[in-house]
């Protein structure tokens, strides 16, 4: 997935979009963005993009002249091509004039727009590092180990480092538990994530910000499992994971809580487009089972769970089983440990907020801000891992 070469598409204009979506199919990453400056520069940084088509068809919006002129400034390297319509001489002629590196006519078919597009990527510099949204998985053996309290606090804790550039996956068990962390107002349009899925080839900067709900104290957007898990079967396994990779171009840090999921095939999906995985344990006997049985199978998927992150909640210092020898049972390096702070947790729930939101003082703000100073360095193991897809995968899909 990695692999796909991207096109930033700036436009304002929804057919466009879907007739450069057609021509392209599967051949590139296409992520549109029709904003300000700001948030064309914020894209380009993003999304690292191959190249860049610029809409030069009339309507309401930026001046593609200037446009073009932003991004050499933004980045002189990156190939810039023309959109519209070549009855139309004044654009031509001013596209061409700005230095854009072709012109596609909107009479293209599309095999000769794949021809352009797929000639110039391939003569495009090539980028030395991939800037696209850090994404971090929570997972636990079982439900009630605090993995999507963690969650919750971990996506908190990221949006006071930048607010509206976080998003919690709410795909953590019972549905909707991370609803109930972080209260969001009802919001006409918001969508489940079969539903974003689904509208993978519109999804776009405008309907990213518009498409989620989100918490207003916090910032955090949230995206939920629809609440009929068989509706998971009627999206295609590559379609999901395009998704989940085209998210990382809206959203700089990607939360997703996957506590109590029981499908192995989904979740494995999931790890391989992650850049750190965290394994929540408490430090019973029947916990560490769980999370055994739970490595062993995504081992035998093909995940390397060595990888992963081990976190021990809550941690008495003066039980047997110690973060250190559970770690080494289940074959990881790094291990983290959380305080009981059950009461204050439960405290903070039941008023409708989060701990790290309320008191970033309290004892459990201080150790999740810790994991976050130890993993986000981490980052790039997600590409190391890759985003093959599992044959096991697209036998769980429909097809």
């Amino acid at each position: 997935m990695n692999n796909i070469p991207r096109i930033l598409f700036i436009s304002a204009s929804d057919a466009h979009w879907l007739w450069l979506s057609d021509a392209v199919g599967e051949r590139f990453m296409l992520v549109r963005e029709g904003g300000t400056f700001s948030e064309i520069a914020k894209r380009v940084g993003l999304v690292s993009p191959t190249l860049a088509v610029v809409d030069y068809s009339p309507q309401i919006g930026l001046d593609p002249g200037l446009v073009v002129k932003e991004l050499r400034d933004i980045s002189p390297d990156l190939p810039v091509v023309a959109l519209g319509s070549k009855e139309s001489t004044d654009a031509v002629v001013n596209a061409l004039r700005s230095g854009v590196k072709d012109f596609l006519g909107l009479d293209s078919s599309p095999g000769e727009v794949l021809k352009i597009l797929t000639n110039i990527a391939e003569s495009a510099p090539k980028n030395s590092q991939e800037r696209k949204g850090y994404a971090m998985v929570v997972l636990g053996g079982r439900q009630g180990v605090g993995a999507t309290t963690l969650a919750v606090n971990l996506a908190v804790q990221l949006a006071k480092q930048n607010k509206d550039q976080t998003l919690l996956l709410d795909f953590g068990l019972p549905l909707g538990d991370g609803l109930v962390h972080l209260p969001c107002e009802e919001k006409q349009g918001a969508m489940d994530f079969v539903e974003c899925v689904r509208n993978l080839k519109r999804f776009d900067a405008t309907l990213a910000k518009t498409a989620f709900r989100r918490n207003p104290e916090t910032g955090v957007a949230l995206l939920s499992l629809p609440r009929n898990l068989a509706d998971l079967r009627d999206i295609s396994a590559s379609d999901a994971l395009k998704f989940l990779n085209l998210i990382k171009s809206f959203f700089e840090n990607i939360v997703i809580d996957l506590c109590g999921f029981s499908n192995l095939e989904f979740v494995s999906s999931l790890l391989r487009s992650a850049d750190t995985t965290l394994i929540v344990t408490p430090q019973s006997v029947p916990g560490i089972v769980t999370a055994a049985e739970l490595v062993k199978a995504l081992n035998d998927k093909g995940i390397a769970t060595k990888t992963f992150d081990l976190v021990v909640s809550p941690h008495h210092k003066d039980v047997v089983l110690d973060p250190a020898s559970i770690a080494k049972k289940l074959g990881m390096e790094r291990y983290h440990t959380l305080p009981d702070r059950g009461t204050a947790l439960i405290n903070a729930v039941n008023n409708g907020q989060v701990l790290s939101s309320v008191d970033i003082r309290d004892p459990y703000a201080k150790a999740v801000a810790h994991i976050l100073s130890q993993t986000h360095g981490l980052r790039g193991a997600g590409e190391e891992r890759g985003l093959a897809l599992p044959d096991s995968l697209k036998k769980w899909f429909k097809k």
